[in-house]
């Protein structure tokens, strides 16, 4: 029920990703611009697009973003994976503007002006116009929260006038993502159910202002503790979102069940196919016949070997990591390209620059379908319950109350261990921890080593570094964009 229902929003998306200038022709057909609008088909094709930009937001830029923190990195493989280097630049933190991942959102930012601009144009009268821009806004505002987060001076752009704009500055950013969700949010639906499933809702509004006050002391330079507890509380205190059992089903194959995935990208291997494919760099060559998939696999990132040995091996989510002999699906010992030498991932990498083809935990958190191919059909939680569960934790501990802060934090570990291990004190190094633990690939690794200045640490293959030197907090402006725009001034350190 949710594929069909969902994906008949998301597919309408499709085409309209193609271009960010020429997008009338997708929206309107035949119809024209001042009677569209008027039916639940048409309504579903308007909005559509801006539910289809999320289908590219686990990119190859999200796992680059993954390798400069201290759970995940790219070693070189002999030539394999150097790629003239740019992936060891990225774990050490020596990257350049020339090389830098392309955070800069603003194809999604105009497809949704563009559908915004539509809506203002229309004569038609639109049922539920007032959700309908709530939604656009929330899902405008989701993007520059992300821009915000990893580029921060970035230009605010409301309307769809083709002018070349000017930086905004971090705190003019973060002001418009607070206003535009605040002045949102009692327009979304309530409701959770299959017809809200992957949309933005009041409880996905209220996350992204949690996250956002979470890292104001980053973003503006004033902590924002009780406002993150405030929105916080209004996921918790709803009643509609419980922690599931086992961690693990939040990334089965058939995870649109999930009562933890607050919202979720609802991909599909045939019809809502982004770059979620993160088995097949992180795999062995020879590891598609483990699990009887149709795709070939790369043999590239890995784990980095003290995040891995950080965790206790009675936790559940130690499940995350591919570790050990490897075999066929039907028992058949697996070795490396030699052909002699037994396939078996190590957790120690010796020579980051020039890795051993088995060395290195592999990623294995989503299920894995048999027979599924490249693009997986489960579905991404860009948030989770526990996220917040955890993000009211640090609030309360960063204000002084650690019981109260340890005993939640307990209940998002109560589950994955058997017995239960509770932590008997809490502090922010073992908070940092257990988001490290909880969130391993989900992306928000360097957003909270950043929030905990933890970024500028050492780790297994990242030298020390002057810790006042922040620059790389931000990545640059991508040099393409600067380019094309004479007006954007560089972030600073590129």
């Amino acid at each position: 029920m949710k594929r069909k229902y969902i994906l008949s929003i998301f597919l309408s998306g499709i085409l309209g990703l193609t271009s960010c200038t020429d997008l009338d022709e997708d929206f309107y057909s035949v119809t024209p611009q001042d009677e569209f609008g008027g039916t639940t088909e048409e309504m579903n094709s308007l909005i559509g697009p801006a539910y289809g930009t999320l289908v590219n937001y686990v990119n190859n830029d999200f796992w680059m973003q993954e390798i400069t923190t201290d759970e995940y990195m790219i070693p070189a493989r002999g030539l394999d994976w150097y790629s003239g280097g740019i992936h060891l630049r990225y774990h050490t933190h020596e990257w350049s503007a020339k090389e830098t991942p392309d955070f800069w959102r603003f194809e999604q930012v105009t497809t949704v002006n563009k559908i915004i601009d539509m809506l203002d144009k229309t004569a038609v009268q639109i049922e539920n116009k007032e959700r309908t821009y709530a939604e656009l806004r929330t899902i405008r505002a989701f993007w520059y929260f992300m821009m915000l987060d990893n580029i921060g001076n970035v230009p605010i752009v409301t309307s769809f006038d083709g002018t070349l704009p000017t930086n905004n500055t971090r705190k003019e950013v973060y002001d418009f993502v607070e206003k535009e969700l605040l002045e949102s949010v009692e327009g979304l639906s309530e409701d959770k159910n299959a017809s809200t499933y992957a949309k933005a809702t009041k409880w996905v509004a209220y996350t992204i202002l949690a996250k956002l006050y979470l890292n104001a002391q980053v973003y503006t330079g004033t902590a924002q503790w009780d406002k993150c507890l405030t929105y916080a509380n209004k996921v918790i205190e709803s009643g509609l979102y419980q922690l599931e059992p086992n961690i693990f089903n939040n990334f089965k194959v058939k995870n649109e069940g999930s009562t933890e995935n607050i919202f979720a990208i609802p991909y599909d291997a045939e019809y809502f196919r982004g770059y979620f494919i993160p088995y097949q760099m992180s795999w062995h060559y020879s590891n598609y016949t483990t699990f009887d998939v149709q795709f070939s696999s790369w043999n590239g990132p890995c784990a980095v070997p003290g995040f891995v040995k950080s965790f206790d091996k009675d936790d559940a989510r130690y499940a995350s990591f591919l570790i050990g002999p490897q075999y066929s699906a039907d028992g058949q010992t697996l070795y490396i390209r030699d052909g002699v030498t037994p396939l078996d991932f190590t957790i120690e990498v010796g020579d980051f620059a020039n890795a051993n083809e088995n060395e290195g935990a592999r990623l294995f958190k989503w299920e894995v379908e048999k027979g599924g191919k490249n693009h997986l059909n489960n579905d991404f939680a860009i948030f989770r319950y526990s996220d917040v569960l955890l993000m009211k934790a640090e609030c309360l501990l960063r204000k002084g109350d650690e019981p109260s802060a340890r005993a939640i934090v307990n209940q998002v570990r109560e589950r994955n261990f058997s017995p239960a291990k509770p932590l008997p004190t809490l502090t922010l190094d073992l908070l940092l921890k257990e988001r490290g633990f909880e969130f391993v690939f989900e992306g928000w690794r360097r957003n909270d080593l950043i929030r905990f200045d933890a970024f500028k640490g050492t780790w297994d293959f990242k030298p020390n570094q002057d810790p006042a030197d922040k620059h790389t907090y931000l990545f640059p402006i991508p040099l393409a964009v600067m380019d094309k725009n004479p007006h954007l001034k560089q972030n600073p350190g590129y």
